[in-house]
């Protein structure tokens, strides 16, 4: 496969809704399993190759593509019916001016998911350094370990950790409400407009597709800084910043607010070891399930008050930095569906 080629999976259409397709927009030739289509543009002077290829990326041709498969087993879309398919096209130099702008929009969208991850990783690295390597700030600004600081023997924890610091179940310090539960004595919730479900596809997507009526529980309930972690299938991944109802398969965890800082405990909670933890605790053959009891005996170094008020004091920024480029993203991402839909109507 070289450079402006298609490759596409006929056979999944109806399985996944959508007419698999990509575009090969760099140099290097590859390999293409003889399971796939293989097909090129006649001449790149009337069809944009990235042009053909937004047509691609838009809903309503998958839609389309959807409803036209045929009556087999697998339900294919064929390539007769790829050929078929009519579509605008303008000018070539009308073309490449959309993909242009197209290419503006998914850069920067790029662009700000780097940075996304940039800033996740800082987060992650400066809580690493406080608290793993206990190289927290000192009454000096010096970091604690390295430079004298008393450390002591925890049986529980098998080493050391700083004096004053503790070592505990979670479920000393937090309190936990499980998601509402969507069943025939909850359907008559469901509304067309309302508060939005959260389950862990629209946490994951930031997706709103189901809306619950206002009178629900308030205990199902999260508002923007309340930390959400899944506890079936996919267990803990860890959120917040996400406004709504919360599935039955997720936790909403509080914590207490005179021993445990929020912001440490949703930055613990994001640790890759973490989330290891979270699923070791949990139990189930046919689908994991983290239960109250089990993620209550989580283990959790619990640092002096005032320590875990200050890194929340140099993570804040960082995060209000990620939500806010976050923000940006959804903008963006508004935009570039726009611009896939008027391809439509382009003469």
């Amino acid at each position: 496969m070289s450079k402006w080629q298609f490759a596409c999976d006929f056979m999944s259409v109806i399985r996944v809704y959508k007419l698999p397709v990509v575009l090969k927009n760099d140099d290097e030739p590859i390999i293409v399993s003889p399971a796939y289509t293989v097909f090129e543009v006649n001449n790149p002077n009337e069809l944009h190759p990235e042009y053909l290829m937004m047509w691609f990326r838009r809903a309503e041709f998958d839609r389309y593509a959807v409803f036209k498969c045929d009556s087999a087993i697998r339900g294919g879309f064929d390539w007769e019916e790829l050929c078929d398919t009519t579509i605008p096209v303008p000018s070539i130099e009308k073309q490449r001016e959309i993909v242009k702008e197209y290419n503006v929009i998914v850069d920067r969208i790029n662009l700000n998911n780097r940075l996304i991850q940039k800033l996740e990783e800082t987060a992650q690295a400066i809580y690493k350094r406080w608290f793993v390597d206990f190289e927290f700030p000192d009454e000096n600004g010096n970091p604690y370990k390295s430079n004298g600081g008393e450390m002591e023997f925890n049986k529980e924890f098998d080493n050391e950790i700083p004096k004053g610091w503790s070592y505990d179940p979670i479920g000393n310090y937090v309190s936990l409400s499980q998601g509402l539960v969507i069943n025939a004595t909850t359907n008559h919730l469901i509304k067309d407009k309302g508060i939005p479900l959260l389950r862990i596809t629209d946490l994951i997507n930031d997706t709103q597709t189901i809306f619950i009526d206002e009178s629900v529980s308030e205990k199902n309930i999260a508002k923007e800084e309340d930390i959400i972690i899944t506890r079936t299938g996919q267990v803990g991944l860890v959120f917040r910043n996400k406004k709504g109802v919360i599935y039955n398969n997720c936790f909403k965890i509080t914590p207490n607010k005179l021993l445990l800082n929020k912001d440490y405990l949703f930055w613990f909670l994001k640790k890759e070891s973490t989330c290891y933890s979270m699923i070791e605790l949990a139990s189930g053959s046919a689908q994991l399930d983290l239960t109250h009891k089990s993620f209550s005996t989580l283990p959790l170094i619990v640092p002096e008050t005032n320590t875990q008020n200050y890194f929340s004091k140099i993570s804040v920024p960082i995060e209000n930095h990620k939500e806010l480029t976050f923000s940006q993203n959804r903008k963006l991402i508004d935009l570039k569906n726009i611009l896939l839909s008027k391809i439509a109507t382009i003469n």
